[in-house]
């Protein structure tokens, strides 16, 4: 009935093809009884949609029993089973995470799903009332080890008791977020003391974070917590092989960028080490999720870390100033010329002034601090480095208040030359600072959200509308007509907006990219049709790879040139993953083929990528950036939630070519790892971020307006 298993406390007793729990548990909950349920502390939770409502008075048993079922069938352990469909349970064991607040406990249990996807979470928190973002938590894992009938056994694996002083709360069982309707069953739950070896939380930095921490530590907020509460459980033995075999298999014969491709077998080698050798989740998932990172193209994604999010997720993922301020790339004009980092927008009541820029982070140049650790941290990287700048730039606040300990900015006096008393030194001692606000319970993050703009291309941009992103226009006094997006991802208002732009002919247009999301493919040839014609062709080429055991192949181009003219039968197209467009011979000018367009680029991806690319090369037509585009040319596909990781990963299954013609694809090199040159290289300056003015949108509109 039972796979082969790894350590466990319970046992599988094979004459009555049940379980048996051991002795030595601080907490068994067998589900035979109301009463042993209620000994638990046990809460309910009402299930509406996909929102619980928690009940923060104990359930007594008459409200426990019904949630029991009985009939053998049922149960793998005992008599009886908890059955979660509307009334899910949380267990609020004062005693038991009392009993092992200065230990290390494991909490396991059996679960089978009926139709709803389950998930256990264990909280840390200084109330009863748990909200949407706890203090801590950890989420149980499967351990490899399940019945025959559905059945499997989760985990936490070794958890501490406390967290920088705030002990568990509370276990929860619950739907996992989104799922809707049938029910799944609980049994053999145990609570057990694994040992007093804790993660002591001591001072530390990403470069000490091995011997400050330990093996099973992580540093966050400048301090050292558990890794377990930061990336995750370590899973067992057979689910890291099985997380370290699946990413193999993606990284060498599902990944379609070829510049990617052909680091897979260095990703194969380094991966493997880690399935065996990683001492904690750290190692591992953080581990992997670098090596993800190394396979460089913003469309490759390890996936999410356990949830519930709480303020000791290791991944970047707020675009906000954190209580610091949004910073950009900036060139240091005043400060003996270079890129640097500059304050773009300053948090509120916060530390730091708008033209402030980044000297040190713990003592070192910053673009080499940011290099070493921002890969480890951030969900995806560009494709091409130089790409970085723009990508690392809109994460710098949330990644110096979580894993730096003191930055120091170099300060010039408006309107100076900044030298002598023109210029000052500020230190912020980010850690100390974040993790004084993390204990009191405030937020380190205001409502300052962060953009690689100084200042918006138009008056209201609206960002995103609902699912689409929104196309801002204006027409300017003098005749631009003014343009924000900040991608391709839209339906018919997108198409509309574009449309309306480029149908009236305009003679000058400024297109405001630099935030660039990218989008569908729709929304791109919708754009191409308007703005590049058959005077001066180019189109696209996009297809998957060739098979698993080959990326490549002069058979591929064959089988898919038919594809490319429009003359290929759609399923066989299909099946390749073909995307393309060309202008065809003979077509008129498109409307917006004569308009002088002025591009701006930052921190894109994907479609923006295609935009720049597609753009670049026509007449009357300039791309202005601080550096390349992330060079991520293809379609991207979602994976499922792997072993250890319970947020979706992605990556990106094909790679592209273009060419002014079909039949010039097979002599075209594929684009992805390699991103868009600007033809005008233009950052924000120092000099006029201190003025208030926006380099890019300044030198851009003086060309628009030249002769």
């Amino acid at each position: 009935m039972l796979a082969p298993a790894s350590a466990s406390a319970a046992s599988f007793d094979a004459t009555t093809g049940t379980l048996k729990i051991g002795p030595g548990a601080l907490r068994a909950v067998t589900f035979d009884d109301p009463e042993s349920v209620v000994a638990a502390g046990a809460r309910l939770g009402r299930i509406s949609g996909t929102n619980v409502t928690l009940d923060l008075s104990p359930a007594n048993a008459s409200a426990i029993a019904p949630l029991l079922v009985t009939e053998p069938s049922s149960a793998i352990e005992g008599t009886g089973a908890l059955r979660v469909q509307r009334t899910t349970l949380y267990l609020y064991d004062r005693a038991t995470f009392e009993a092992v607040k200065d230990a290390r406990f494991e909490v396991t249990l059996w679960t089978r799903s009926e139709g709803l996807a389950p998930v256990f979470n264990v909280y840390y928190d200084t109330t009863d009332a748990i909200g949407a973002r706890p203090f801590a938590a950890a989420r149980l894992q499967r351990t490899g080890r399940e019945a025959s009938d559905g059945w499997a056994e989760l985990t936490t694996g070794p958890l501490d008791g406390s967290v920088h002083g705030v002990g568990v709360r509370a276990l929860a069982m619950l739907p996992r977020f989104g799922a809707v309707g049938g029910s799944f069953l609980v049994d053999a739950l145990e609570i057990r003391k694994v040992d007093d070896r804790v993660t002591p939380p001591r001072a530390c930095s990403q470069d000490d974070v091995d011997t400050s921490c330990g093996p099973e530590g992580d540093c966050l907020y400048g301090r050292c917590v558990p890794a377990s509460i930061t990336w995750g459980p370590l899973p067992t033995p057979q689910m890291r092989r099985e997380l370290v075999r699946t990413w193999i298999h993606l990284a060498t014969h599902v990944l379609g960028d070829r510049a990617g491709a052909s680091r897979g077998a260095v990703f194969a080698v380094e991966a493997t080490r880690l399935a065996t050798e990683a001492r904690s989740s750290r190692e591992l998932q953080g581990g992997l999720a670098r090596l993800v990172n190394g396979l460089r193209n913003k469309h490759n994604s390890f996936g999410g870390v356990p949830l519930p999010s709480t303020p000791f997720d290791p991944r970047l993922g707020s675009s906000v100033d954190h209580g610091l301020g949004c910073f950009g790339v900036v060139e240091r004009d005043l400060l003996g010329g270079g890129y640097g980092y500059g304050v773009f927008r300053a948090a509120p009541d916060g530390p730091l002034r708008v033209g402030d820029v980044v000297a040190s982070i713990d003592g070192q140049e910053p673009k080499v601090w940011v290099d070493r650790h921002y890969p480890s941290f951030a969900p995806t990287v560009p494709g091409d480095p130089r790409a970085d700048w723009g990508a690392s730039a809109t994460s710098l606040a949330e990644l110096l208040v979580t894993r730096a300990r003191t930055v120091a900015l170099t300060r010039c006096a408006p309107g100076t030359p900044c030298e002598g008393a023109d210029r000052a030194t500020v230190t912020v001692a980010v850690a100390d600072e974040a993790f004084r606000a993390l204990l009191g319970g405030a937020s380190a993050a205001t409502s300052v959200a962060c953009t690689p703009r100084l200042r918006d291309a138009v008056a209201s941009p609206r960002g995103r509308v609902g699912a689409e992103d929104a196309v801002d226009a204006e027409l300017r006094p003098d005749g631009e007509v003014s343009v924000q997006f900040d991608g391709f991802s839209g339906g018919a208002a997108w198409d509309a907006a574009v449309r309306g732009v480029f149908n009236a002919r305009p003679e000058r247009v400024l297109m405001d990219a630099r935030v660039g999301r990218g989008g569908q493919y729709g929304a791109l040839k919708t754009l191409l049709s308007l703005v590049r014609g058959p005077a001066e062709p180019l189109g696209f080429f996009s297809v998957l790879r060739t098979g698993h055991d080959a990326a490549d192949s002069a058979r591929l181009l064959d089988l898919a040139r038919p594809c490319a003219e429009g003359v290929g039968d759609d399923r066989a197209c299909y099946g390749l993953g073909v995307d393309s467009m060309f202008q065809a011979t003979g077509n008129a000018e498109p409307p917006g083929g004569a308009s002088k367009i002025a591009w701006l680029n930052t921190n894109d991806v994907s479609a923006n990528d295609f935009a720049a690319r597609l753009v670049k090369g026509r007449s009357r037509a300039r791309v202005f950036a601080p550096h390349p585009t992330s060079g991520s040319f293809g379609l991207v596909v979602s994976i499922p939630p792997l072993p250890g990781i319970t947020g979706k990963g992605a990556i990106q299954v094909q790679d592209t070519r273009f060419s002014a013609s079909p039949s010039g694809v097979a002599a075209a090199p594929w684009e992805s790892g390699r991103g868009v040159e600007p033809d005008e290289v233009v950052a924000q300056r120092l000099s006029d971020l201190l003025a208030g003015e926006d380099t890019l949108l300044r030198v851009a509109r003086a060309w628009l307006e030249a002769p």
